[in-house]
């Protein structure tokens, strides 16, 4: 007679082959695994969003140095203006 005393019991499951298997629930352990891998996630996504974030800023950086320089090909060495070329001495005589 089966009463108040089996509630604490795991269920058991006849195979047919002389073994008796109890089913577990495996709940906590479902939901433990999902918080580890979603927080293995949640790491791997940060790092990938640092990783591009500093790839988009160092493009950003680079465009900026190029509009800087000019690229016209102009040299200004002839034009004379101060401190564009150095001037050419000759060697002195001793």
């Amino acid at each position: 007679m089966s009463g108040a005393g089996d509630r604490g019991k795991a269920l058991a499951k006849w195979l047919g082959t002389g073994l008796l298997v109890e089913e577990v629930d495996n709940t906590v352990t479902l939901i433990i695994l999902a918080v580890v891998g979603g927080v293995i996630g949640l790491l791997i996504f940060i790092l990938l969003l640092k990783k591009f974030i500093t790839f988009v800023l160092k493009k950003t950086r680079e465009k900026k140095k190029e509009c800087l320089v000019s690229s016209s090909g102009n040299d200004n060495t002839e034009n004379g203006l101060p401190g564009s070329k150095a001037e050419e001495k000759p060697p002195t005589k001793v």
